[in-house]
């Protein structure tokens, strides 16, 4: 399979709350570097050999959008091909029988995305590239092979994308 898109990540150092005894340990956190704005994403899309104008498509997308709202906030679950699976969730306070629960309680509403087979996390992390977007610690930066460089500066750059 083919790489599609570059994972961009950063390095961070945290203490596990499961063992604050623990020293901190480094992990990775993807980043992204930039917001695809809808007119963008649009035009992205009009420039794939798409034998749509970026009005059509628009329009298709601004429909598709007002849909999607309109039957999850319904009930229903709705599964855009291999894109995932939209829902929407509540979140609420507790009450302490049934007859006390009413609509009040909720707290919050949200949406769900779930993902399918075709975008999986296996299948995602077969088609990124991985590139650290900009390389930090707390006293300095690290050098590209993992050392820490007391000087330095947070400008970071990246270092060679490789397949997950």
């Amino acid at each position: 399979m083919s790489t599609i898109g570059t994972l961009k990540y950063r390095r961070y150092q945290a203490k596990s709350p499961q063992d604050p005894d623990a020293p901190a340990k480094w992990y990775a956190r993807a980043v992204q570097d930039r917001t695809v704005e809808f007119e963008d994403f649009v035009t992205h899309i009009s420039e794939h050999n798409s034998p749509y104008s970026r009005g059509v498509i628009h329009g298709v997308l601004i429909d598709m959008l007002a849909c999607l709202k309109e039957l999850v906030l319904d009930g229903k679950s709705v599964r855009l091909g291999d894109l995932g699976l939209f829902s929407v969730g509540i979140s609420s306070k507790g009450a302490e029988t049934a007859d006390a629960w009413d609509t009040s309680l909720i707290t919050g509403v949200h949406l769900n995305v779930r993902n399918t087979k075709t975008w999986s996390n296996t299948e995602l992390r077969k088609s990124a590239r991985v590139t650290e977007l900009t390389v930090y610690t707390g006293g300095g930066t690290l050098t590209d092979d993992g050392t820490d460089d007391d000087g330095g500066s947070d400008d970071g750059g990246g270092q060679t994308g490789t397949p997950l």
